[in-house]
């Protein structure tokens, strides 16, 4: 026997698919769970020894199809998404492969059938209740909600921030999401609304360069939590605006943190069609030749920004920057002659 002939496990397979995040590794967990639930209870029995059982059958096809069948007719009876049901199905099918059970994976998904969703047309959020719910949050919260409609962050790269990522010397400020946070590892910069900048400013007093900007006291130990914990705080939120509204039949909220996302993305598809799922971190056919220059990626965000703003206006907001412009010039006119040079 070969000192490489080593009985693959569970735990190697988990091993395997949690390289790539910790989110990732604590979703196959609950999927196995869920799994050896079904087996337990379909078949008195656990999801070992059915793969041991499929392994000496010679062509356990029609066996691995029953098997993953009534798997997916147990989740729907369960009352899960189509998109989960396939998600579930999708990894017990990954797992027998990885376990050397031999099936035909193309015939075994021809083979099998899913009850379809019904599809609800998803809510789009309005500028009118994103102040409905600012209006009834902190102003850590407000901070927050005005950087993931402006930036088209996620709920989990906002509690990565540190201050250091934030370049505060250009006309939008830019923010840094380093891949450890960002979905799919991707590292990438977006930029933030006027309304977000004057926020951002004071949550960033008495701050040293490499303080998180949104502090979580389980963040450092368990980032998962951290990002439920929020989730949960958003929720409140939702009820107390009284905008908890909920989707037909469903658990699911019409308003989620999400929804920001959604509405930053929206907004530049009136301008630039696609910009906005460049700046948020959205995959793109031949996306590694989209490269700008910061002054560019300001210049088109700027022509949007009256479309992402939630109380001002654009206007209102130019004439502010070109008045401060105006002041700045002044100042370094008057120190110039006082032979004092800024720069």
């Amino acid at each position: 026997m070969s000192v490489l002939d080593v009985k693959r496990t569970k735990e190697d397979f988990l091993r395997k698919k949690g390289k790539s995040s910790v989110c990732t590794l604590r979703s196959y967990s609950i999927i196995f769970k869920s799994l050896e639930k079904f087996c337990a209870t379909k078949y008195d029995t656990g999801l070992e020894n059915i793969i041991e059982d499929l392994a000496i059958i010679e062509n356990p096809q029609e066996q691995v199809e029953n098997l993953i069948q009534s798997y997916i007719d147990e989740l729907e009876i369960e009352n899960k998404s189509e998109r989960t049901v396939r998600n579930y199905s999708c990894m017990g099918k990954n797992y027998l492969k990885y376990r050397r059970v031999r099936f035909d994976k193309n015939e075994l998904e021809t083979n099998l059938s899913f009850k379809s969703d019904n599809k609800e047309e998803l809510h789009p959020i309005t500028k009118k209740e994103i102040q409905t719910l600012m209006d009834n949050s902190s102003f850590v919260w407000k901070t927050k909600i005005l950087m993931m409609s402006s930036g088209g962050f996620r709920i989990s790269e906002l509690l990565g921030l540190r201050k250091c990522d934030i370049n505060r010397e250009l006309e939008r400020y830019s923010v840094y999401i380093r891949a450890e946070f960002a979905k799919g590892h991707q590292a990438r910069t977006t930029l933030i609304s006027t309304e977000a900048m004057s926020c951002l400013d004071k949550l960033l007093e008495n701050k040293t360069e490499n303080d998180l900007i949104f502090p979580h006291k389980q963040y450092s130990k368990n980032r998962i939590r951290a990002v439920s914990t929020n989730i949960k705080m958003f929720l409140n939120i939702l009820k107390k605006a009284g905008l908890d509204m909920r989707y037909e039949g469903k658990i699911t909220h019409k308003i989620t943190t999400h929804s920001f996302r959604a509405f930053f993305i929206s907004q530049f598809e009136k301008t630039y069609s696609g910009y906005g799922h460049s700046l948020s971190g959205h995959s793109r056919y031949l996306k590694q030749y989209e490269r700008f220059t910061i002054g560019e990626k300001i210049e088109k965000y700027i022509e949007t920004e009256k479309h992402l703003l939630i109380y001002s206006k654009s206007d209102e907001s130019n004439k502010e920057l070109r008045e401060l412009k105006t002041k700045v010039s002044r100042l370094e006119e008057l120190l110039s002659e006082k032979g004092i040079n800024l720069t």
